[in-house]
């Protein structure tokens, strides 16, 4: 979401991100944080756990979206 302050976060006024960065990024050079970027694309369907593309939807689970991972059993 850099360089993106037109994308509104859920509630917040549009240009507000990149001061919440800011403020996150201040607080992890005082050393209450660690602040890490996560490259966005793909990470809902790549596995957190083994990092494989084999996340399919629960099929028993209804009115929730929920993903598992057919290699490592992760939900």
């Amino acid at each position: 979401m850099f360089g993106k302050d037109l994308v509104g976060l859920k509630g917040m006024r549009y240009g507000v991100t990149g001061m919440f960065y800011q403020a996150l990024k201040k607080r992890e050079r005082t050393g209450d944080l660690v602040v890490m970027t996560i490259d966005e694309y793909l990470t809902s369907q790549v596995c957190s756990k083994c990092s494989t593309r084999t996340l399919e939807k629960v099929s028993h689970v209804v009115g929730l979206s929920l993903l598992a991972c057919t290699a490592c059993h992760t939900l």
